[in-house]
């Protein structure tokens, strides 16, 4: 499942988008659907998996209906923490 924040509090403009389940290529096809490009995958530098979308990549992933979309970076990291806790 894909999460995404409306208002990404440490970025303004900005919205990080996860995987519930860290899904790499999840991210990769909602970045290839959406129209962003290839830098706004960060995945491998010790971060969890995520993109980071602006302007109208953002505008379009924020209206993809595969996207469970939370007003802010709270509630999304928030509801991503259980998603993993789950896993366990």
């Amino acid at each position: 499942m894909l999460l995404m924040d409306r208002v990404n509090l440490m970025a303004p403009g900005w919205s990080h988008v996860l995987s519930s389940d860290n899904n790499v290529a999840e991210l990769e096809a909602l970045r290839q659907r959406v129209g962003a490009p290839a830098r706004a995958l960060h995945f491998g530098d010790g971060s969890r998996p995520h993109l980071d979308l602006k302007l109208e990549p953002r505008e379009r992933a924020l209206r993809d209906p595969t996207v469970r979309v939370f007003d802010d970076s709270r509630g999304l990291v928030r509801y991503w923490r259980i998603c993993q806790n789950a896993r366990v």
